[in-house]
């Protein structure tokens, strides 16, 4: 009788769940930990996409691009294509990495080239049907905010960077532009060609020595350090996509 008495006993506690506790317990704890761990993975992921470090190892194969702007300024250098750069500082990706003539006064990767989905989707299909040039070919502002639907301009006069260049529509002002460099003898930005509006691109190069394109005509300007002529940056196209 008591043993039998026992055996309930037992099997109530059982069917009560009396055990189920600390097998609960033990589930709970498990999720908890995986969570953390996926949090704080989250996390770290986060913080490396933002670093140089992360563009290198996903995205720009060789590297090129990141050792590009780990470059010092104002030194002798080399462009993405491996031409030397006489100035470091006519590479905005150099001269912007610290700087005192943006609104933030250190830039890395993901200050200008700030990740759109669909572009990524995009360039990740091209990586892997070896639709492309590397190192990339060069894209313009216009087309680096075509996926955000913005124009080309805001690529630069946005928050961070050159915001005092820019108009109440959001856009650069071609007349502050204009004025930003008024003291040099001849002034790059002046609008006194009726009708032409160049892109800050054309002239401004992210990972190559920046171009004068206005010594297409002019031959006769004195070049900022580093920079070059529009003959010799055709010419740098060129030769990198063997067309020369």
């Amino acid at each position: 009788m008591s043993d039998n008495t026992d055996k309930r006993e037992e099997t109530t506690a059982v069917a009560d769940g009396a055990p189920a506790p600390k097998r609960k317990h033990k589930k709970l704890l498990i999720v908890a930990i995986i969570v953390v761990a996926l949090v704080v993975v989250g996390i770290g992921f986060k913080e490396w996409h933002k670093q140089p470090s992360f563009c290198s190892t996903m995205c720009h194969i060789e590297g090129e691009y990141v050792s590009n702007y780990e470059q010092p300024q104002n030194s002798v250098g080399t462009d993405k294509y491996g031409n030397t750069v006489t100035n470091t500082n006519a590479m905005l990706s150099v001269r912007h990495r610290e700087t005192g003539t943006t609104a933030k006064p250190t830039m890395a990767c993901l200050d200008c080239h700030i990740p759109n989905n669909f572009e990524l989707a995009h360039d990740g299909v091209n990586y892997m049907t070896g639709n492309y040039y590397y190192p990339r070919t060069e894209r313009t502002i216009d087309a680096l905010e075509k996926w955000d639907h913005k124009d080309g301009t805001q690529f630069c006069v946005n928050e961070n960077c050159h915001v005092y260049l820019q108009g109440s529509d959001g856009l650069v002002d071609r007349n502050k532009l204009e004025d930003s460099t008024s003291w040099m003898d001849f002034n790059p930005h002046s609008q006194h060609h009726e009708g032409i509006e160049m892109s800050c691109s054309t002239c401004h190069k992210g990972h190559r020595a920046s171009v004068y394109e206005c010594t297409g005509c002019h031959k006769d300007i004195q070049l900022p350090d580093g920079w070059v002529t529009k003959d010799e940056g055709d010419e740098i196209l060129a030769r990198a996509y063997n067309q020369a």
